[in-house]
């Protein structure tokens, strides 16, 4: 990992340190610069460097009007979103976002910048964790403070890894004993091979439940931290993937059971401020606004109050049409711009109340999925659909009614498309489910697209300076070379 060691050099005196003042970390400018020794003596100024690598998490790489931050949690989220069949991307745009949309080489390919932003941004969250979980056992400080930096710590190392393997590598259940990521637990920085996917997922299970155990008396100053709701959240969405149903359900249920969902009218208020069903989220100020890496500026045609306007995301006409139809979650409007083309309403800003429209990350109404379909695997349809019109219900949806696992599995399905539209589950989704990608300009879609279920263009490449810099490293397949997944 040459290229990741170059750009860890100097990082303790240069990194985004902020204020002490933990309830707004993510809204001041940062103001000083710490050396190795003051960050790493005491809990103050591990409290700081973790604060740092929050910062480093959230903001990803810097965006502009045709790139959002893509290896942001919001940018990874748009990416995955525009894989799916749901929505379309501008076609008079380019970018990122075109490449995702299109499945041309630009999003795969080693060379790609997606791909090397992705894993550079990873890799450099990562290493900041390492850092503080080396040093905080012998810090200055109380137990207590110390068990909410490492829990804190583990959790952010075990949501990277986790979109590292989803990235890099198809899904666990075909592909557990093939290459996953290198994993990189300590500072020393030295060459290593890629883990299997199944030590991959090892190691993010085993880094979410020391977690659990370290955050389970932490009061989190904001919503802005990881606590242990979050690697709850974390732990369901994990076991899902490997098909761990009873624990999917189990760690799903506990979130379900702790957080209110929303109602209709909060639903359909814009996702601009946190409400009782956001279980992570990201407050912005003046000073650290997100412009072109905001949400509501991507889905913008002029509707949504963004003081920025992208133009770029559209929802496909099939999904306003046929899939929303009569639904009220059914946020969209004619498109102002474009005749015959619809324009989202379901993100947007605040502007001046407060400044700027906050964020959210994680909310309570993915677990609610979760714990259904992990229920419906079990064949417990029963507990599937109750928990499943229970969340029909509150947003004033058509009610499933069936006795049929297969159907049943597919309705939970169809409901995480209508709920969580935009909201990042379609990429890894179709990884998951082995689904292909069928496109169509009947259905609205800009360009026909056909991908194969396990095509190699769904994962993506190793970035080509990484594998240069360490012999190691195995390539992925080009899938100009091998299309689909080879057991």
């Amino acid at each position: 990992m040459k290229f990741i060691n170059k750009t860890l050099i100097g990082l303790l005196t240069t990194m985004l340190l902020l204020s002490t003042g933990c309830e707004k970390f993510l809204t001041e400018e940062p103001t000083s610069d710490l050396t190795n020794t003051t960050v790493l003596q005491d809990v103050t100024g591990l409290n700081l460097l973790l604060q740092g690598t929050y910062r480093m998490m959230r903001d990803g790489n810097n965006g502009s009007s045709d790139n959002p931050a893509t290896s942001s949690p919001l940018g990874i989220k748009l990416l995955s979103t525009v894989s799916g069949l749901d929505m379309m991307v501008n076609q008079e745009q380019v970018g990122n976002n075109w490449y995702f949309y299109t499945y041309s080489n630009q999003r795969y390919d080693a060379t790609s910048g997606v791909t090397s932003t992705m894993w550079t941004t990873m890799y450099r969250v990562i290493n900041n964790t390492n850092i503080i979980l080396e040093n905080v056992d012998q810090a200055i400080g109380g137990q207590s403070e110390k068990n909410a930096i490492k829990g804190q710590a583990l959790a952010l190392r075990a949501r990277c890894y986790f979109n590292l393997v989803r990235m890099y590598q198809h899904t666990y259940i075909i592909a557990k004993d093939k290459p996953g990521v290198p994993l990189q637990l300590t500072s020393d920085l030295n060459p290593k091979a890629r883990a299997t996917v199944e030590e991959v997922y090892n190691q993010i299970i085993a880094d979410l439940t020391n977690a659990e155990t370290l955050l389970i008396d932490f009061n989190r100053p904001s919503i802005n931290y990881y606590n242990v709701d979050v690697v709850n959240f974390l732990l369901a969405e994990v076991y899902l993937t490997i098909e761990d149903w009873v624990n999917a359900q189990k760690y799903a249920n506990r979130i379900r059971t702790n957080y209110e969902l929303m109602t209709t009218g909060e639903y359909k208020a814009g996702f601009s401020s946190p409400n009782k069903e956001w279980v992570l989220g990201y407050e912005q100020g003046s000073q650290d606004y997100w412009w072109y890496d905001s949400p509501a500026c991507w889905f913008d045609f002029g509707q949504n109050n963004a003081p920025w306007q992208a133009e770029q995301i559209l929802p496909s006409n099939y999904f306003v049409e046929v899939i929303m139809k009569d639904d009220p979650r059914a946020l969209f409007i004619e498109n102002p711009l474009y005749p015959g083309k619809y324009a989202a309403t379901k993100f947007r800003e605040l502007r001046d109340e407060p400044p700027y429209g906050h964020l959210y990350d994680f909310r309570a109404a993915e677990m609610y999925l979760v714990e259904a379909e992990a229920a419906a695997r079990q064949n417990d349809l029963q507990t599937a659909l109750q928990v499943l019109n229970t969340l029909q219900q509150e947003r004033g949806a058509a009610v499933t009614s069936t006795s049929s696992q297969e159907a049943l599995i597919d309705a939970i399905l169809l409901e995480r498309r209508k709920e969580m539209w935009g909201e990042g589950l379609e990429w890894f989704d179709i990884l998951r489910l082995q689904l292909s990608v069928e496109r169509t300009s009947a259905q609205g879609h800009y360009q026909n697209v056909s991908v194969p279920k396990n095509s190699n263009k769904l994962i993506l490449m190793i970035p080509e300076k990484e594998v240069i810099n360490n012999r190691s490293l195995e390539q992925n397949p080009n899938p100009s070379q091998v299309p689909v997944f080879v057991p």
